[in-house]
């Protein structure tokens, strides 16, 4: 009688956790993505700050690194060194360079998904200082790039 009992409660729980999982999963989801989307928003409005304070500098902007902006004090240094693996989601973002026309963001997003999530949010242009030509855009691996103004 005991392990009729037993192996019954295993099923009540094993049901009672899928169900769970089925209703939170998109709950956790859509807060990674909002963690993701503001991340992406302070790394561009740092790499914006560094082109418009160095602006008539090439030189420090054709330099200019994920890293210079963590070590000039544009990103918190207390959350970031690099950018290699250091996102929300421990993923990487890069700024190379931001001399030339199209100075870009590179932000590895994980899957396709929030890719295009993301993608969807810079060009509904809810975002500050990102420009729309060329327009941000996902590659196959879930990686989006984002030209800064």
């Amino acid at each position: 009688m005991n392990q009729v009992a037993v192996v019954f409660g295993l099923i009540i729980t094993t049901i009672v956790g899928i169900g769970a999982y089925t209703a939170l999963a998109p709950l956790v989801t859509q807060s990674e993505n909002r963690n993701m989307e503001a991340e992406l928003v302070n790394v561009i409005n740092a790499a914006a700050e560094f082109r418009w304070v160095n602006r008539n500098d090439n030189v420090a902007l054709g330099g200019a690194t994920f890293q210079i902006l963590v070590d000039r004090g544009y990103i918190d240094t207390d959350l970031y060194e690099d950018g290699v693996e250091e996102s929300v989601i421990g993923t990487t973002i890069t700024v190379p360079g931001l001399a030339g026309a199209n100075p870009i963001v590179t932000y590895d997003a994980g899957d396709p998904e929030s890719c295009n999530w993301l993608q969807d949010r810079a060009e509904q242009n809810v975002w500050a200082n990102v420009d729309l030509n060329p327009a941000p855009a996902c590659d196959a691996n879930g990686v989006l790039t984002v030209t800064v103004e």
